[in-house]
């Protein structure tokens, strides 16, 4: 059975995990087909030295595949050989050692995934640069390249500082704030969200956005009145999500204590966002509110316990997932391994089931804690792919989740098989390529962080999407150098191209 998916056509890879709900869901790839894949003639094509880890996904435009680097490095590199079209240096990366911490990396330049705006041929990016009189005050700055030479647009980079409109007079932290999630392009405009190193403080979580055409910035905290009650905007690395005009989804971490809410109805979103997933709306003048959210009745145990449901980043399910009771759904997993169903439309609140309960569409496990994002696919009925991030053991795997409706017309996912290989800390999110919704064509690929420190060993892994027997079939894995943490990989046009921690960009597909 095939569900009835719009299967557009990927002419760029535009942005982390493929879409704006991110999906992680190419369907227009014939030329990464199990046979093709399997082949003698399919394997590494290139690969591209650059200056600096590689944490953010390639984008692909066409033209150019686009790198960015945590040296403040961005490239535009031929899709085809690897060559460098272009090369442009946007400042001294800053060191990360200013707030005791040494991850991502040891400088920060570019972590997130940028966004490319085909309308306008051009990839927005944010930078940390150590341009101040100190370390200690280094700017963020939001990017507006060509992206077919890398020269800035007139009238750019924007300077990111002010207060959030919920939270006057706690204004934007340049050294503490790290910006890892992927960025969204929406509206007229670009937003980036922020959390911390390390979990060193003072931080919260911010979400900024400017106006591409006045480059007008707007700010939204998760913590309204505070600097420092945490609920950072992490997501490893996911995106933040749309699934329309004026309407963005995250997730938070750590609420630091009172950092997280109480019970309450989703509606009535409070000041307090940690441990949440959040629905922000965008009012007329531009700035942006909460108006729903989701949080579990023991957010208090998660933040104790450091099992963040921020971990994980929100997916944005295909709209014909949905039933007419829910017919557009989310789903969230973190550090715990509960896997929520939620409706986006009506997210759940906190406490609002019977006893007060959590009060989800539904929810799968606990399985293993999930550092990441999941991915859908719509062949076969459905499914989500996640890939569980080990900490100790060496077991956690690749799962897919079946999509299904209930005896009462619930939606719900049921675990349906896991591959026999585990995945290590710091292994990235699964994306999934298809030619249309097929399922003898669809393909689930993944970062394995490597079995020496640092992703030292790293491999790209691909699978068969659906089960068979209760096992997620390994097809073939590819070496990559060092694995970065937490990395997506770019699909396009029939080939797969990989960020890597030792500074390469790495490209497979057929000779």
């Amino acid at each position: 059975m095939l569900l009835g998916f719009a299967t557009p056509a990927q002419a760029v890879e535009s942005t982390v995990s493929a879409n704006n709900k991110r999906t992680g869901w190419d369907a227009n790839e014939p030329n990464l087909s199990p046979a093709k894949v399997s082949a003698s003639t399919f394997g590494q094509r290139w690969s591209a030295a650059v200056s600096g880890a590689v944490l953010a996904q390639p984008l692909v435009t066409g033209t150019n595949v686009i790198a960015a680097t945590e040296n403040n490095y961005v490239y535009g590199l031929d899709p085809a050989t690897g060559k460098a079209n272009w090369t442009r240096q946007l400042g001294a990366a800053w060191p990360t050692s200013t707030v005791s911490c040494n991850d991502p990396a040891a400088h920060t330049g570019i972590t997130a995934t940028p966004v490319y705006d085909s309308t306008s041929n051009t990839v927005y990016l944010t930078s940390k640069v150590n341009d101040g009189p100190d370390a200690q005050h280094p700017h963020w700055y939001v990017h507006a390249l060509n992206a077919s030479t890398g020269a800035e647009r007139a009238g750019w980079p924007v300077t990111i500082q002010g207060s959030p409109t919920n939270s006057p007079g706690h204004p934007f932290n340049p050294m503490t704030a790290a910006q890892r999630p992927g960025l969204l392009l929406m509206n007229g405009y670009v937003y980036a969200a922020f959390a911390s190193y390390c979990d060193n403080g003072p931080y919260v979580g911010q979400v900024v956005g400017v106006n591409v055409a006045s480059r007008a910035l707007t700010m939204w905290s998760t913590e309204a009145g505070s600097d420092t009650m945490e609920g950072g905007i992490w997501q490893s690395g996911g995106g933040l999500v749309s699934d329309g005009a004026g309407r963005i989804f995250l997730t938070t971490g750590n609420g630091s204590g009172n950092g997280s809410p109480r019970p309450g109805p989703g509606n009535r979103p409070p000041g307090t966002l940690g441990e949440s997933v959040v629905r922000l709306g965008v009012n007329t003048n531009g700035s942006l509110s909460a108006k729903d959210f989701f949080s579990p009745a023991n957010n208090q145990t998660l933040d104790k316990n450091d099992t963040d449901l921020g971990s994980g980043g929100p997916m944005a399910m295909p709209d014909a997932f949905g039933t007419p009771a829910h017919p557009r759904l989310l789903v969230q997993v973190g550090k715990d391994g509960r896997v929520f169903l939620l409706d986006r439309d009506n997210l759940g609140g906190m406490g609002q089931g019977p006893n007060g309960t959590d009060n989800p569409v539904s929810m799968a496990g606990p399985f293993e804690g999930v550092w990441g994002h999941p991915a859908a696919f719509g062949g076969a009925g459905g499914y989500v792919y996640t890939v569980a991030t080990d900490t100790g053991n060496g077991k956690s795997p690749l799962r897919a989740l079946k999509y299904g409706v209930n005896s009462a017309g619930v939606p719900v996912l049921t675990s349906a098989g896991t591959s026999n290989e585990g995945f290590g800390y710091g292994s990235g999110s699964p994306v999934v390529t298809s030619n249309a919704a097929s399922p003898s064509s669809a393909l689930v690929w993944a970062v394995w962080s490597g079995s020496g420190a640092g992703g030292v060993g790293g491999e790209l892994r691909v699978y068969d999407a659906v089960p068979v027997n209760g096992v997620m079939h390994l097809r073939r894995s590819f070496p990559i150098g060092t694995a970065a943490k937490f990395v997506v990989p770019a699909t396009d046009g029939g080939r797969v191209f990989v960020g890597t921690r030792d500074g390469h960009i790495v490209a497979f597909g057929s000779q």
